[in-house]
């Protein structure tokens, strides 16, 4: 507030008064100790507004609850939608895993299948033999039904040479080679033989085949001693100590087709490792789908193939059976059966349960092998295929229509 104070002049000034504005300082609220002006806007008389004791700007008890309850609604609905989602993106993930799993196992189980039989005729004679007992014919198809024993898996072996790999050997300029003959010849001049002939190694197997019989083709295995790229020669043990090759061929006495197709021998055995034996990789929790190379299995040599297969169910149609008629099929065969198609069915099981323990997951019966006597929490999917073994159908129409 500005009081004026004022003072009459003299006479000699004028009679008038003088008056001097005295300005008081300001009212500010308590709390301004550095004595700076409030941060209030001037009222409309050019003052600061009057302050109240007990005056507050801020919220409620009420407002603030309400406040809470909604944030706490729009944050349990915020992370009910990340859990569906996370759920619904494990459960997809999970799915693709399981079937680029199928897709995998499927490519290489019916393409070692469509091949079989490739320069092997209804048997190949020598190293390898049917069962592990080398004094017999080492068929096309071999069965393993419930391999494990009991209620299991299945497994099955099968031959073929490899297609890319074929050399005839070189015609003897004398008399062709005896059946005791430890050395087979390849003439390098021929077109990508000195290519093919470095493929080959020493513990491999060699196959050979002719056609001389005209009841059967008959086809030859050996185990490759040495390989000489430079002079075209394959070193071999000799067969004359196994029974099923001196029936075909007599050491000492007979000789081989001067002229044979050879080529890799490719003795392929599918199998479901489920075992933690210390063997393989595989275990219960992480079954896998194996490949072995040299019918010795199961060995810590074998290809670990496809991960996560439960289980490999097989079925075989024989030669002149309807195969469209369901009741034609059978689950197991002998090594004298010729086997004209393959049906293959696989389960691919989640590499892990359900996060939540909800699912109820149980492994299907397929085949032979019944369903699982308990439920888990995996989730599963199951592929079924049939393929034509072609050569195996050639060879039988050629030799015996």
């Amino acid at each position: 507030m500005n009081t004026p104070l004022c003072q009459r002049r003299s006479p000699e000034h004028g009679g008038t008064r003088d008056c001097l504005a005295v300005v008081r300082p300001p009212r500010f609220p308590p709390g301004n100790v550095d004595g700076a002006p409030a941060m209030e806007p001037l009222n409309h008389h050019g003052r600061f507004p009057a302050w109240r004791p007990g005056r507050r700007s801020g919220f409620t008890m009420i407002e603030l609850a309400i406040a809470i309850t909604l944030a706490g609604m729009v944050t349990a609905g915020l992370y009910q939608l990340f859990s569906v989602q996370s759920r619904q993106l494990l459960f997809l993930d999970l799915q693709t895993e399981m079937h680029q799993n199928l897709r995998f196992a499927t490519d290489v189980l019916t393409r070692t299948i469509r091949e079989a039989g490739m320069g092997v005729g209804s048997g190949t004679t020598g190293y390898l033999g049917a069962s592990g007992d080398t004094n017999q014919v080492l068929p096309v198809v071999t069965s393993y039904n419930d391999w494990t024993g009991g209620d299991g898996t299945d497994a099955f072996t099968l031959v073929h040479m490899d297609p890319s790999l074929t050399m005839n050997t070189a015609a003897p300029l004398g008399a062709p080679p005896g059946c005791d003959t430890e050395e087979l010849s390849f003439n390098l001049n021929v077109p990508d033989y000195a290519t093919v002939i470095q493929s080959f190694e020493s513990g491999e197997f060699l196959l050979c085949y002719d056609f001389t019989n005209f009841t059967d083709e008959e086809s030859y295995l050996w185990v490759i001693s040495s390989v000489d790229t430079t002079n075209g020669t394959i070193a071999v043990a000799d067969n004359c100590s196994y029974t099923d090759y001196l029936n075909i061929c007599a050491c000492g006495t007979e000789n081989l087709t001067p002229v044979m197709t050879c080529s890799k021998a490719e003795v392929i055995t599918f199998y479901i490792d489920n075992d933690a034996d210390g063997t393989g990789p595989g275990s219960e929790e992480h079954p896998v789908l194996m490949m072995d190379l040299d019918l010795d299995w199961p060995e810590s040599d074998d290809v670990p193939l496809v991960d996560d297969i439960e289980d490999v169910q097989v079925a075989y149609c024989l030669r002149d059976n309807d195969c469209s008629d369901p009741t034609a099929w059978v689950n197991s065969i002998t090594s004298t059966q010729t086997v004209w198609m393959m049906r293959v069915s696989i389960i691919a099981r989640s590499t892990r349960e359900d996060p939540r323990g909800k699912y109820e997951g149980l492994r299907p019966a397929l085949e032979s092998h019944s369903e699982a006597s308990a439920s888990d929490h995996y989730y599963r999917q199951v592929l079924t295929t049939e393929v034509t073994l072609r050569n195996q159908r050639f060879y039988s129409n050629m030799y015996s229509p």
